[in-house]
């Protein structure tokens, strides 16, 4: 009874997640960007406070991207596996 409305929900999640994860690339790659660009002109300046805060923003982002696409796969594993079965 609820089979066929459980696909549309579940292909509707996939789209969801791929647009999502697309979202977060796109994300991390302008802020990646930007902490390239805030080191390089530090550097060019000699700022050298500059250059290390751009360093820790770009090591943080992959972090933050590893974290996204590692981690929280895993955590959805989980959470599907305890779902709790329908009364019916």
């Amino acid at each position: 009874m609820l089979g066929p409305i459980m696909d549309q929900i579940l292909l509707l999640a996939r789209d969801t997640w791929t647009f999502l994860a697309g979202l977060l690339v796109v994300v991390a790659l302008l802020g990646g960007l930007y902490f390239i660009l805030q080191g390089t002109a530090g550097a060019s300046f000699g700022g050298s406070r500059l250059t290390a805060t751009a360093i820790i923003g770009v090591v943080g982002l992959m972090i933050l991207v590893l974290f996204a696409f590692l981690f929280l796969p895993q955590i959805a594993e989980v959470l599907k596996q305890h779902q709790p079965k329908p009364p019916f």
